[in-house]
């Protein structure tokens, strides 16, 4: 099934090898997780008002979402620093470019992904972009992507940039 989205031969795995201290990146598993679920959150509360047909989506509504995303960005941040003061351990984890790119990109890319939506809303609004019905839909489309391309990443090793 799916077979012509199938990728033709992959090139041999790069030889390069990255490290990233231990403690760094079992910090930034768990902001992910953290992102994850943040997003979900989100996403639900902000799905929830926009099913409300009796009131439409107005600036308040978009600043509300972009202030959770805030929020959650911050703790997810706090959450980082903390966890990554609690270790001694200075070791470092090795990965080639190639697992670098399926596993620690992804991870260090969701848990900034509230900061990337708020960004990407920023831009578009900057862009001209004036109805805030449409940018709080584009914010959860977003979040939902996120998610998504964290998943699919994650459990099947297709890179999705």
């Amino acid at each position: 099934m799916l077979g012509f989205l199938r990728r033709k031969a992959e090139p041999d795995p790069s030889t390069e090898i990255l490290r990233i201290p231990s403690k760094k990146f079992n910090a930034a598993v768990g902001a992910a997780m953290a992102a994850i679920h943040e997003l979900e959150k989100i996403a639900t509360r902000a799905k929830s008002r926009m099913r409300d047909q009796k009131r439409p989506i107005e600036q308040g509504d978009l600043e509300e979402v972009l202030r959770m995303l805030s929020d959650a960005q911050r703790r997810i941040n706090s959450e980082v620093e903390d966890e990554i003061a609690k270790f001694d351990d200075q070791g470092d984890t090795e990965w080639n470019k190639d697992g670098y790119d399926l596993l620690v990109a992804p991870t260090f890319r969701m848990a900034n992904s509230p900061q990337e939506i708020i960004d990407l809303a920023l831009k578009a609004a900057d862009g001209g972009a004036k109805s805030a019905r449409l940018l709080y839909q584009l914010l959860v489309a977003e979040m939902d992507v996120a998610v998504a391309r964290h998943y699919v990443t994650l459990n099947t090793g297709i890179r999705t940039e």
